[in-house]
């Protein structure tokens, strides 16, 4: 930690202060006052100010850069309660109330200060009484904030996408895109300045040269309301500039594990807090199968991602939803996509997905149960809804000689899942894909009937996963795992949007396929005016209907916003109606799309405006 002369502060920093939250309103002879009996102070990226039970004697300003505020548990666990910026102002409530510190403040980037010790804060407040009501009014915010639940989102305006392959160029000119696209404004500090536009550039990474202007012209950009990308090169990364990133993507191509100890190791093994920055993304050419998961043993804070390149004329591009997916990690944000349960109207899942990705509206995270456990780990596979949809025609729909037959796709849905032969149909399709091999996390939803609780599958084999997610017990009897006894997700939470509220999803999009009921049950059109006795089988189906409907309705709570096709006209066991049950997907999909992208500009809004204030 440094100090500053205080001239040059006052000189520099004087007309920023007047509109800060602590000075607001004051005239310019109490903020002088008070700056007399302050003192600047420089705290270097990544260094502890003070921690959780210090005793608080002194309050700051951030006149640059931008700290943490840490909160520990018993355990010594720390979450993060807020992150400050300039013009933000901490540390008087310790003094206020006589109490030691109630949280830990780190350093971010190398952030600059105005400190004032116990007595210069009770003068100041004793003399200026706008001063005080100034810090109460902040106080007062915060109070409400925590009152109603609600926080400012917390944004990082400074991030590097560094490179390691050739293949690796395009992702952070295609990032800069999406961020332009709606709305954001992103400059780039590059190494490479020949592949972006003029007007992109902020500033020319050069090695050797002195990076001190290069820093303050990315700190004066932030205060401007402009994110800052450093696009460069493993070999061309500078320490000093990367310590001003408050998130930085190291792209490792799937084959090069060992590159991660080599190069990400070695660079981050004396700085500690680069680690704590730091993520990898795991690329790969995308292909009809997915390369093993590669790892690393590195001690970084956040999952690693992976993403997938394709040529596209000629060229390398990275997956639109991964362009996204990076973006969004950048902006710790993620959204996540609910798939309920509901036997063939599932396949409705498809015409959804198809509409959301035509309009770039992609997920970070997808939960599924039943039928929606089949496309959830599609979807994490990357997938297409076509794709998919050929899948389900295929192998869960009877030949069309037995479809004559009086009951038949009863008949053909119980004997595929009593005689075993579904999974190995899976598995031609969905390989032997573990969880982590996926391109996004995946949550399939199960039963144990044993403690009658839910269990949700993260992790292991995914087909098998699938198969306990839709082993209905109408169907199939339970799967033995160990000490579980395991059937349909759907016998207790058909929507399973919970699941991605508890991994900490911003947004969340649920699709139920269940809501709406058909009126022709008992019903035969040759006596319409009359009920008919249905069969043991088809009131078994009815009652799940009946209930999926009920539980669908609890558990999608959870969700901001619902889409919900209806298919009513199709029964639990129809999958040779795929096709017209994907175009239902898809027109439920449409009809709601005006609401659903104005929920997502909202999101998106809410971070842009935070970090243009």
């Amino acid at each position: 930690m440094a100090e500053h002369n205080q001239s040059e502060f006052e000189q520099s920093e004087f007309e920023f202060l007047k509109g800060s939250p602590a000075f607001d309103g004051l005239s310019d002879q109490d903020i002088r006052s008070i700056l007399a009996k302050a003192r600047p102070m420089e705290v270097r990226s990544g260094e502890v100010l003070f921690r959780q039970g210090d005793p608080g004697g002194t309050m700051y300003v951030i006149t640059s850069g931008r700290v943490r505020v840490l909160l520990e548990d018993d355990t010594g666990e720390q979450s993060l309660l807020n992150v400050l910026d300039r013009g933000a102002h901490f540390g008087e409530l310790s003094m206020l109330i006589g109490s030691p510190r109630n949280a830990t403040i780190k350093a971010v980037v190398d952030t600059d200060l105005l400190v004032l010790n116990h007595d210069h804060f009770a003068e100041a407040v004793e003399q200026v009484p706008q001063f005080a009501v100034n810090l109460s009014k902040t106080l007062g915010r915060w109070l409400r904030g925590e009152l109603l639940g609600t926080r400012r989102q917390v944004i990082r305006a400074v991030f590097a996408v560094i490179r390691t392959r050739k293949e690796h160029a395009v992702l952070a000119p295609q990032m800069v895109k999406a961020f332009k696209d709606r709305g954001a404004t992103v400059k780039v500090v590059t190494d490479r300045p020949q592949m972006w536009a003029a007007d992109d550039i902020l500033a020319e990474l050069v090695h050797g040269n002195d990076l001190e202007p290069l820093r303050d012209r990315v700190a004066d950009a932030v205060t401007q309301g402009v994110r800052v990308l450093v696009d460069c090169d493993v070999e061309t990364a500078e320490p000093s500039l990367l310590s001003q990133c408050e998130h930085l993507l190291w792209l490792f191509d799937n084959q090069d594990q060992g590159l991660v100890e080599s190069r990400l190791g070695t660079f981050v093994r004396d700085r500690n807090h680069l680690a704590g920055h730091s993520q990898v993304v795991w690329t790969h050419e995308r292909s009809v199968r997915l390369p093993r998961h590669a790892s690393h043993d590195l001690p970084l804070p956040g999952s690693d991602m992976r993403v997938q390149w394709e040529h596209a004329s000629g060229e390398p591009s990275f997956r639109k939803h991964d362009v996204t997916r990076c973006v969004h990690c950048v902006d710790d944000l993620q959204f996540g996509l609910a798939l309920g349960g509901g036997g063939a109207k599932g396949v409705a899942h498809l015409g959804v997905i198809e509409v959301l990705n035509r309009e770039g509206i992609y997920f970070d995270s997808v939960a599924g149960t039943s039928a929606g456990a089949i496309m959830s780990a599609g979807y994490a596979m990357g997938k297409s809804p076509d794709v998919l949809l050929q899948l389900i025609l295929k192998e869960m729909t009877p030949p069309t000689w037995l479809r004559k037959i009086p009951k038949s796709r009863e008949m053909f849905l119980l004997s595929q899942f009593r005689m075993g032969w579904i999974e190995p149909k899976f598995r031609e399709h969905l390989q032997n894909v573990q969880f982590d091999e996926l391109l996004l996390p995946a949550s399939l939803v199960t039963v144990d009937l044993v403690t009658g609780q839910e269990r949700i599958r993260r992790s292991g084999d995914v087909v098998s996963s699938v198969m306990e997610s839709i082993n209905h017990p109408i169907f199939g009897k339970p799967i033995l795992r160990g000490d579980e006894a395991l059937v349909d997700g759907g016998v207790l939470a058909n929507v399973p949007s919970h699941c991605l509220r508890r991994q900490g999803a911003n947004f969340v999009l649920a699709v139920d396929v269940t809501t709406k009921l058909s009126t022709d049950f008992c019903r035969d059109p040759r006596r319409p005016d009359a009920l008919t006795s249905p069969g043991y089988l088809r009131t078994l189906l009815r009652v799940n209907d009946v209930s999926l409907r009920s539980l669908s309705g609890i558990h999608r709570s959870g969700s901001d916003y619902v889409i919900t096709p209806d298919t009513s006209a199709h029964t639990f066991d129809d999958f040779a109606a795929g096709e017209e049950l994907m175009d239902l997907g898809r027109a439920a999909a449409e009809a709601a799309l005006p609401e659903i992208k104005e929920r997502v500009a909202k999101v998106y809004r809410s971070i842009d405006d935070n970090a243009s204030r």
